[in-house]
């Protein structure tokens, strides 16, 4: 028995593959955690549907008028479309362990090099986007322990999206250890199976800010004082926003596109842009703000690891089911750290964050999180 689990290894499925700082830097801090704390070399399993793999392409397919148009547009940022591309392939091979070969298709999955098959975290469990999968409801996992690190649903109930809600059911009713990353999910896997979950903190957050130093970029050249701004999307009310801040304290924006499609309109709103983009200059921007805002999760979270002044803005997809930026404001005291769309002047958005209650509360869950992992990782008990 000894032997077999030496030679067995701990796979983790997530989004690795999305070229998304948030999602790559998830991916890296569980994989960091749980070598850690097992004493074990984890891989994660590099899988990757065709719906992820066309929304990270550095051209759309023309196979619609829609996507047609989107090529002719972005035609003259190509080039930096596909050095970014690159920047985040060069990340991923060099700060993850991956299994020896992609994989895209469900049934080409296999746990057979597997004792233990980690799924999480982000949302690997929103059903309605183009990189959602079964596969990572672990239903190809035949042998191995199933465990669940803090995924996300993103907002969107499976009872309420799926065709056949009973199918999903069963691939979480086999799981040994349930966890989840938002409170609106506790709810919705206790009606959809029955069980009980635990509430846990996204993975990026189970690491200190020292622990990032090793990924983080020196190579941009930045101004001394700077806005930087990064929202999963531009909207015009919130650019409007922005721009508003930057003229109010003088302070140039620097933007991050998460998306190609964002690119021309973070120029035409007077942006600038990296020279490059990956999750480590990522965090070389984050890191010597003077301000942040964003309308991101792990735009909050890494705000906070930094320790930063930020705001994250209040938008229409915060309210109803999406509570992943709420649960997080909510669990760590950051509430006060939420603004309006509208601008007010007579606001000081360049106040500081006291974080000795986030000290406080960012400890007792991160412990929460590490018994949970130990648990179901090491002790091997429900």
């Amino acid at each position: 028995m000894g032997n077999d689990l030496k030679e067995k290894k701990i796979g983790i499925i997530t989004f690795h593959n999305s070229y998304n700082c948030g999602s790559m830097l998830q991916a890296y801090a569980l994989q960091q955690v749980i070598n850690r704390l097992t004493g074990r070399k984890s891989e994660i399993v590099d899988f990757s549907n065709e719906g992820q793999q066309k929304l990270y392409s550095v051209r759309q397919p023309n196979d619609s008028l829609k996507n047609v148009i989107k090529n002719i547009i972005l035609a003259p940022w190509f080039k930096r479309i596909a050095r970014n591309y690159e920047s985040y392939e060069s990340f991923k091979k060099r700060n993850f362990r991956l299994s020896n070969f992609p994989i895209h298709k469900l049934a080409d999955l296999s746990d057979a090099d597997y004792d233990i098959v980690v799924a999480g975290s982000d949302q690997i469990w929103n059903i309605t986007i183009a990189d959602g999968d079964d596969a990572y409801f672990l239903p190809w996992v035949k042998n191995a322990r199933k465990v669940a690190y803090a995924p996300s649903f993103g907002a969107k109930n499976i009872m309420e999206y799926a065709d056949d809600p009973n199918r999903y059911a069963e691939y979480l009713r086999e799981f040994s250890n349930l966890s989840i990353r938002e409170r609106n999910g506790l709810e919705w896997l206790q009606n959809l199976t029955g069980r009980d979950a635990d509430l846990l903190l996204d993975p990026t957050l189970l690491l200190k800010r020292d622990d990032y130093a090793e990924i983080e970029s020196h190579e941009l050249k930045l101004p001394p004082r700077y806005i930087f701004y990064y929202s999963p999307g531009y909207s015009r009310d919130i650019n409007k926003l922005v721009n508003r801040i930057s003229q109010e304290y003088n302070l140039p924006v620097i933007a991050f596109n998460t998306k190609t499609f964002y690119v021309k309109g973070m120029q035409v709103s007077g942006f600038k842009l990296p020279e490059i983009e990956n999750p480590s200059t990522y965090l070389q921007l984050i890191k010597n703000a003077e301000l942040i805002i964003t309308t991101s999760f792990h735009g909050t979270v890494f705000s906070t690891i930094y320790r930063k002044k930020f705001w994250t803005v209040k938008n229409g997809g915060m309210f109803g089911n999406d509570d992943r930026v709420k649960t997080l404001m909510h669990l760590l005291n950051l509430e006060d750290r939420m603004i309006p769309i509208e601008f007010d002047g007579d606001f000081d958005y360049l106040r500081e964050k006291d974080y000795d209650r986030y000290e406080c509360l960012l400890g007792k869950e991160q412990e929460k999180a590490y018994k949970y992992l130990k648990k179901a990782l090491v002790d091997r008990r429900i």
